[in-house]
């Protein structure tokens, strides 16, 4: 029995040769092996062709699922996986989530740390302070007599003591810049005068990347507004005219929060009304001429808005502004008290009596003066030294019942009477009563005050002195006009001088003491 087992396992030795003998005994150490080397062949085969089969959509999201879950440390995850399923019609639909999936893995990003995020924020935004806004929108405003102005949106950078001002577009349809040359002084027709104004240029500016950009050294968060301090500052009556009333009307919306670019810029004018104009903006002022940043803005008006002479055209835009609102801002600026007289039939009115010194001057003040106390006014004189110091000038115009002065910038301090008080304007010889009335007796009437006027004749002025009566002076002044500013100037308002009729005079004072009384 023992023989018949071992021939079960190998052949009798008589047949085999020796060597095979020796294989036989090791038989089954073979087996053992293979029985544990062929599964795990069997096993890498297998998956190995797996991996390039063309499983379903359904199948493919869950080896995604099982790989994402199996991650150690949780960087990436599958969101929104739809459940295995062998559906055709939900084949689609899956293979779409799958991509989706698959790109949330790949654009994966560790976290970043504050400090991390404050520095990309910064390079980004130093970068992006380069780039061109294609939000960017100009309207410039040239068909007024009076003035030219021009309203910027986006994207607006101005270039400070090169007087040039960009605004940017990325608009890859526009191959030629547009460029708009602007004087922001509201006085336009005056050619000889705006020749004196800085210009202003507006430039569109289309990005490339292989032209350089002006970088913003300081950005502004708030509107700006450019105007001119040139001109005929230093004149009381221009220095209101031309700048301060349409500085008011242009700004005066934003009710503080506006930046004033200044070009052209007069030092004194500034300081003379730096109170008015600290309550129309409450940032310091830009001098333009004396600056070498980049100022970045939202929002830009290059000009101021001047639709009329010494007033304001309600009728006309930017709207909610009046003269009655620009001499509350100057009483509120130079503090003074008094808005509106109050008559008493018991009490003398206090007539102010402006004298001038050279062109256009009274010469018979003295009389006039007489005459006026005599009437029952309480006068009070002043001289050209008075009217420099603005805030105890303005105080005192502040405290009277009526001002009488000859025309000439002197009278535009009528801008502090109170209101309901008395203007009386003498009105020089030439044919000026237009020019006078057009100056300062339609503003007096815009500013709430009763206007008066006394016309002085020939015999009247200094000029009878100067030239004979037939002289073309007396006979027809309109063709002195037809000469030019320049000779209508020289001779009515330069060479000259008043001697009024004190009895005619009194008559037009005696009206006013009526109408106070």
């Amino acid at each position: 029995m023992k023989k018949l087992k071992s021939n079960m396992w190998c052949i009798d030795r008589t047949v085999m040769p020796k060597r095979s003998s020796e294989l036989c005994r090791l038989w089954p150490a073979i087996a053992m092996l293979c029985c544990l080397v062929l599964p795990s062949i069997y096993y890498i085969s297998f998956y190995y062709q797996l991996s390039f089969l063309n499983f379903e959509p359904s199948v493919r999201l869950n080896l995604q699922k099982e790989v994402v879950n199996d991650r150690e440390d949780g960087i990436a995850e599958t969101v929104n996986l739809q459940q295995p399923t062998h559906k055709i019609a939900q084949e689609k639909d899956l293979k779409e989530d799958f991509d989706s999936n698959r790109k949330k893995i790949l654009q994966w990003q560790p976290t970043k740390t504050d400090e991390e995020v404050q520095i990309e924020e910064y390079l980004t935004n130093s970068t992006e302070s380069g780039k061109a806004s294609s939000n960017t929108n100009l309207f410039c405003d040239t068909t007024h007599d009076r003035f030219n102005a021009c309203l910027l949106t986006g994207d607006i950078r101005i270039l400070s003591n090169s007087s040039k001002i960009l605004f940017f577009s990325s608009s890859s349809s526009s191959t030629t810049n547009t460029t708009w040359k602007i004087k922001p002084y509201p006085r336009k027709w005056e050619a000889p005068l705006m020749e004196r104004i800085k210009e202003l240029s507006i430039s569109s500016y289309i990005s490339h990347p292989e032209t350089p950009t002006p970088f913003c050294t300081i950005n502004h968060s708030t509107p700006g507004v450019i105007f001119s301090s040139g001109g005929f500052s230093g004149n009381f009556f221009h220095d209101l005219s031309d700048i301060l009333i349409p500085l008011y009307v242009t700004s005066h919306h934003f009710h503080g929060e506006v930046k004033f670019l200044v070009s052209d810029f007069n030092s004194k004018f500034i300081s003379k009304y730096q109170s008015m104009l600290t309550r129309l903006s409450r940032y310091e002022l830009i001098n333009l001429d004396n600056d070498s940043n980049v100022h970045c803005f939202n929002e830009v008006q290059v000009g101021t808005v001047n639709n009329k002479e010494l007033g304001i055209d309600t009728t006309k835009p930017p709207y909610g502004s009046s003269m009655e609102s620009f001499r509350n801002l100057l009483r509120s600026s130079f503090s003074l008290k008094k808005k509106s007289i109050t008559k008493n039939s018991n009490k003398k009115p206090r007539l102010l009596i402006q004298l001038r010194k050279g062109s256009r001057e009274l010469v018979n003040s003295k009389e006039v003066i007489s005459m006026a106390r005599r009437l029952g006014f309480k006068v009070i004189v002043s001289g050209p030294e008075e009217t420099k110091n603005i805030t105890s000038y303005s105080a005192t115009v502040n405290s009277v019942d009526a001002l009488l002065g000859v025309h000439g910038a002197g009278l535009t301090n009528m801008v502090f009477l109170p209101e309901r008080a008395a203007m009386i304007q003498i009105i020089p010889w030439g044919d000026l009563t237009w020019a006078c009335r057009f100056s300062y007796g339609q503003p007096a009437i815009d500013m709430g005050l009763k206007y008066f006027e006394y016309e002085i004749m020939k015999e009247e002025s200094t000029l009878i002195e100067q030239y004979p009566s037939d002289h073309l002076l007396f006979t027809n002044p309109s063709e002195i006009h037809k000469q030019g500013w320049n000779m209508l100037w020289y001779y009515f308002l330069e060479k000259q001088k008043v001697k009024v009729d004190v009895k005619r005079l009194r008559s037009v004072l005696a009206e006013v003491l009526m109408y106070l009384k």
